[in-house]
């Protein structure tokens, strides 16, 4: 057998393991003591930060440093992330390898390749940098929990225990030599629409209906797409305690994405007035508030992280290519604390739905690309 045949059965194999672990967000423990063994076979250290006091998660980022060797072994470090955690219907999972060279699930759970296709692939690049002794730069590797919840885990971490200036996520759907040119700024918010509760078939004309104030306000936005850059979305509407009164609440609940920061923090404003109009207008009251997940960023042509992974698919004959992508990921976090990171394709498709799948030939490319980032 030759020597890529072996690494991409063994790659194959790691990673049908590592999904029939069950690693909801915030439900990540027995994946990270399992990856810490992984680590512990290869003789690193991996250690657990208390981010779960803060996140919620029943555990923390896990987190390790690898020396360099040889003549690249005083180089500053560079940082190498995957998520620990899977999106729902997540337990239970169960690989099936079908003869094309795909794997999917069972199909009554995701299949887990976001993102566990990264965390096979960083594991196989360390196995075969130790095997073959390879000359390194030293190495940051982090294991994140609760990246699909809006990078709650990320956001928690300790960034000033990293030296790595550069930063490489692969947590990008895209073909292989794909990268995220930006991600966008994310919010969430909640509006409540206060009226005033009558009963229904008695006195209505003495209620404030907050739920058609509520209506009225929705049926005003720009849901959608609202401009080139940006979407809007209202996903949760809750109001009323019975089919015979007066609705004298209601709570909707969005999210605003935005390539542009200032135009995500403006539709908000501009939420929150349409609310307040419609709920003036039949005299009842909005208020409303925000979280800002992630900060929008843009990738220049000159950033050293992703001119590092143009030399490497060049080296490989791998072709390149970028993309523009209103999904988020633990790069946000990262270039926001002023490392220069980039997100980067790995092979997951169709992912957060039951018809989730990766490509064999792909996990091996993959670990090619970490490899060669390694050692670059």
């Amino acid at each position: 057998m030759k020597t890529e045949d072996w690494k991409t059965e063994r790659i194959t194999e790691l990673f049908c393991s590592l999904t029939a672990i069950d690693s909801e967000s915030f439900h990540e423990k027995a994946m990270a003591e399992h990856l810490r063994a992984l680590l512990a076979e290869l003789c690193i250290a991996a250690e657990m930060d208390e981010s779960a006091k803060t996140t919620g998660s029943n555990c923390g980022n896990l987190f390790a440093r690898v020396p360099g060797t040889g003549d690249k072994m005083k180089e500053t470090p560079l940082l190498f992330l995957a998520h620990m955690d899977t999106v729902a219907p997540g337990n239970g999972k169960h690989a099936v390898i079908h003869e094309d060279g795909t794997i999917t699930s069972d199909g009554t759970t995701v299949l887990g390749a976001d993102d566990l296709s990264a965390v096979a692939a960083i594991l196989e690049a360390l196995r075969e940098l130790k095997e073959e002794n390879l000359p390194h730069r030293p190495l940051e590797i982090l294991f994140t929990t609760a990246e699909e919840a809006y990078t709650v885990g990320a956001s928690a971490f300790d960034f000033s225990n990293v030296q790595a200036k550069e930063a490489f996520a692969f947590d990008c759907s895209d073909r292989m030599g794909s990268y995220s040119a930006t991600e966008p700024t994310l919010l969430s918010f909640a509006v409540t629409v206060t009226g005033r509760a009558a009963h229904a078939g008695f006195e209505p004309e003495k209620g404030v209906n907050a739920l058609l104030a509520a209506a009225r306000a929705i049926a005003r936005l720009p849901l959608g797409r609202p401009n080139d850059h940006s979407t809007l979305n209202i996903g949760l509407l809750a109001s009323g305690t019975g089919t015979n009164v007066v609705p004298e609440r209601a709570l909707c609940q969005g999210e605003i994405r935005s390539l542009v920061h200032e135009d995500a923090l403006a539709l908000y404003e501009e939420t929150l007035r349409v609310f307040q109009e419609e709920a003036a207008k039949l005299g009842a009251e909005a208020a409303a508030k925000k979280n800002v997940h992630l900060t929008a960023y843009s990738i220049g042509g000159h950033d050293a992280a992703l001119l590092r992974y143009q030399k490497v698919l060049e080296a490989l004959d791998i072709p390149k290519s970028r993309k523009v992508q209103y999904g988020g990921s633990d790069i946000n976090v990262v270039r926001r604390l002023g490392i220069d990171g980039i997100c980067i394709a790995n092979p997951m498709y169709l992912a957060h739905t039951t018809k989730e799948y990766t490509k064999i030939s792909e996990l091996a490319e993959l670990s090619a690309i970490v490899r060669g980032l390694m050692v670059s």
